[in-house]
């Protein structure tokens, strides 16, 4: 079948949506950590397969060992755009005055983005790559008063909460979206988590992918999720961040090494990097009009 017929046109921005020969599958692993170079990735290619690191490019595990990250590359990993600082909500306990999210411009998060990406592309020499929110948070600025002093008050996982965002009750929101800047600057991005079960066949925002989180869960869950997508056709992404620990979230490495053999020899499933998976999904048209 052609690729024509495969795909349909579905806005002015013009992508064409292709359904992949198999069900894909992406393995994605957050925050640039010493195990994903000296565990995940040996574990991956010893697989045959390879992955998506999302860089944070200040990280000490990224800035100290950018020779390594660059061989990573050159190996066939993609190195995706974390940010610069990844910055976060204040009310996180590891987040500083300075990478505070409520304190962030559209402007700061376009130039931190564009920095990121030019560090990048002087490790791995490519002009192209996916981008992860951090956190899975596409906003920045801060809440009104009324969640402010919910979240004072620790009420914030509460049905007030709900409440507030239900009737559209945080007055003084500051709250912007910087989904658009990633648009501008990415083929593709991965934003917020999702159970397996609710995957959609197709995703319906190529920057809004959600992975499902696979921190902490067991092979049987693992094989279970990848079944589960396998058996509807959807595109599994896969999100990780320590792998035998380097991570307050973690995935046991012999779990990672046994998920990774599944996988390999899965004839039902293709494991492809983020970006090339979301580039499998919607081939891009280029529309100088």
């Amino acid at each position: 079948m052609s690729q024509a017929a495969w795909g349909r046109c579905v806005s002015k921005a013009a992508v064409t949506l292709e359904s992949p020969v198999r069900p894909l599958v992406s393995l994605t692993f957050d925050d640039a950590l010493d195990v994903h170079l000296d565990t995940a990735m040996p574990i991956l290619e010893h697989a045959g397969l390879r992955g998506t690191f999302y860089v944070n490019v200040a990280s000490e595990g990224f800035s100290k060992r950018h020779r390594d990250w660059s061989q990573a590359a050159a190996r066939g990993h993609e190195l995706g755009n974390h940010t610069v600082f990844h910055p976060g909500v204040s009310t996180k306990s590891w987040v500083t005055e300075g990478i505070a999210l409520e304190a962030y411009t559209l402007d700061r998060m376009h130039r931190e983005l564009v920095l990121a990406n030019q560090v990048l592309t002087m490790v791995d020499g490519l002009s192209e790559r996916s981008f992860a929110f951090p956190c899975s948070n596409p906003c920045l600025g801060h809440h009104g008063w009324p969640r402010r002093l919910l979240t004072r008050l620790k009420l914030d996982r509460t049905r007030l909460m709900g409440f507030i965002d239900q009737h559209d009750l945080d007055f003084g929101s500051r709250l912007i979206d910087y989904t658009p800047l990633v648009r501008e600057l990415f083929p593709a991005a991965r934003c917020g988590g999702i159970n397996v079960q609710d995957l959609p066949v197709f995703p319906t925002d190529r920057y809004r992918v959600r992975g499902v989180e696979g921190d902490g869960l067991s092979l049987p869950e693992l094989l279970n999720a990848v079944d589960s997508a396998a058996a509807r056709g959807a595109w599994l992404v896969l999100v990780f961040h320590g792998v035998g620990g380097g991570h307050h979230m973690s995935i046991a490495s012999d779990t990672l090494t046994n998920l990774c053999k599944r996988l390999a020899t899965d004839a039902r499933v293709e494991v492809l990097t983020f970006l090339d998976a979301a580039q499998r999904q919607w081939p891009r048209v280029r529309n100088d009009a």
